[in-house]
């Protein structure tokens, strides 16, 4: 396997990095996508050949805007202020 240098390239967003979407059940799937590394190189041929990295994150609302998660159980003789967590 050999290896090919890259020059680097600068990205800028042009307007919102997120796009949302609604479904029909009213959740809504909010989609975020950074570049994180850009770059070209010149074949042999003088064609630029361009490699992206990129980051995405996607984030689901229920329509209820509710949900679930486990919290740490604190114990009942804790002193108050104290984070003394059961594991």
């Amino acid at each position: 396997m050999s290896e090919v240098e890259f020059n680097y390239l600068s990205s800028k967003a042009l307007g919102n990095d997120c796009v949302v979407f609604r479904l029909e059940d009213g959740t809504q799937v909010i989609v975020r996508i950074d570049i994180i590394r850009a770059g070209f190189r010149v074949n042999d041929k003088g064609d630029k050949n361009y490699h992206f990295e990129f980051n995405n994150t996607v984030k689901v609302v229920p329509s209820d805007k509710k949900f679930k998660a486990t919290l740490p159980i604190q114990p009942a003789n804790a002193p108050k202020g104290e984070k003394q967590y059961i594991q």
